[in-house]
């Protein structure tokens, strides 16, 4: 078994060894190296979004897509903290994962399982204007996104985007946006 040396080696290995998708452009943002995975996929246009810091540290690992504009503002931000794969279950301690087998096994498990819930759109003329993003992880933890540029009190007083007229609803499941990643046995990374 070839040992991996950092978060920027396994990633690759995991997503390229797919197939599903094409070696990374990579940027420099601040102190932040992002990689972005475009899927091999000629009908998708799905990314894989990857912020490593010069540590070996993951920062974040985001699936974009423009078909959910809300799933895309519901990660955005979104960063991994130091205990987020910590056998207690709770999210804590400083930003950003270490490269360790614990950590590499959850960030496996995630991409192998793909994107779970699903996201609302209510469709005015083609343009989005409110999407609801259930993830299913809680009840608590629906998220609804308003894509008008309207006020405050003119969202407060005026008439719900579901109840305007010519609206339509979108449901989408965001497992059909990003299915997880198959065709690479774990015991190879």
């Amino acid at each position: 078994m070839q040992e991996l040396k950092d978060w920027k080696e396994f990633i690759n290995k995991v997503l390229i060894d797919s197939r599903q998708f094409e070696n990374p452009k990579t940027e420099f943002k601040g102190e932040a190296e992002i990689e972005t995975f475009k899927s091999t996929d000629q009908n998708s246009v799905t990314e894989i979004r990857v912020g490593y810091l010069k540590e070996n540290l993951l920062i974040y690992l985001h699936i974009f897509s423009p078909i959910i504009p809300g799933y895309n503002k519901f990660v955005e931000g979104d960063y991994f903290l130091q205990h987020d794969f910590s056998e207690d279950g709770k999210s804590y301690g400083n930003p950003a994962l270490e490269f360790n087998e614990l950590n590499r096994k959850g960030i496996f498990e995630m991409l192998e399982r793909g994107l779970t819930g699903t996201e609302t759109q209510f469709i005015l003329n083609g343009e989005i204007l409110k999407s609801i993003v259930d993830t299913y992880n809680e009840p608590q933890y629906i998220s609804r996104y308003d894509f008008t540029n309207r006020s405050y009190f003119k969202k407060l007083f005026s008439k719900n985007i579901e109840k305007m007229n010519g609206i339509e609803k979108r449901e989408i499941k965001l497992n059909e946006i990003f299915s997880g990643i198959k065709n690479v046995s774990q015991h190879r990374v």
